[in-house]
């Protein structure tokens, strides 16, 4: 298990529900120690069967909803300054990122990334050195603006991303399933990219 608490985005909650062939949620919930969601990537859930699964981790205590406007989460006018700050540096970066594309000729995404952006910037806010998402800008933006936390030693370290490729190789290493199962989940998703070299630590 990683015990570290991990924000989860929208897309790999997508992923998870649309594999009918195994409770993928159980597989997120025994490899992360603490699932924490953005109320922003909660309101993306549009599909009212994934919206009320994950309601239902959150209401039971399995997932912790954090939701800025709430003093549960954010408990001082203080510590919301902070995040709105953090919400502006982040949704900066990721304009510097459309602008670092086009100039290279690169393809724009042409979402709207709000999701990605306020889980970062929480992350950023509360110190969660983890986020579990297969949106393929981040770990640039991440690097690109060095997006860091500030860990109990007061050490600053870049936030780290989980993709589907990497939440894969996770399930594996920490023995959360089965190698095949793993694949199987895998090849669903992403049947283009089964057999690319990230994966052969559970390729057959």
């Amino acid at each position: 298990m990683i015990n570290e608490p991990v924000f989860i985005d929208a897309n790999i909650i997508i992923h998870a529900a649309s594999f009918r062939q195994a409770d993928v949620f159980d597989w997120i919930n025994s490899l992360y120690g603490q699932v924490l969601i953005h109320v922003e990537v909660l309101n993306e859930l549009k599909t009212s069967s994934v919206r009320e699964k994950v309601d239902a981790f959150i209401n039971e205590g399995t997932w912790v909803l954090f939701d800025p406007e709430s003093e549960a989460s954010i408990a001082t006018d203080e510590l919301y300054d902070l995040y709105l700050v953090y919400l502006t540096e982040v949704r900066l970066a990721f304009q510097q990122l459309d602008e670092k594309k086009i100039r290279e000729g690169r393809p724009l995404k042409h979402t709207s990334d709000l999701g990605e952006i306020h889980s970062l910037a929480a992350t950023r806010l509360i110190s969660v050195g983890l986020i579990c998402s297969d949106d393929a800008d981040i770990r640039e933006v991440i690097t690109d603006a060095e997006l860091y936390i500030v860990d109990l030693e007061e050490k600053e370290t870049l936030i780290r991303q989980h993709t589907l490729i990497d939440f894969c190789i996770h399930l594996k290493r920490f023995e959360v399933v089965k190698r095949s199962e793993v694949r199987k989940f895998f090849k669903t998703i992403r049947p283009r990219d089964v057999n690319y070299s990230p994966l052969v630590c559970f390729a057959t």
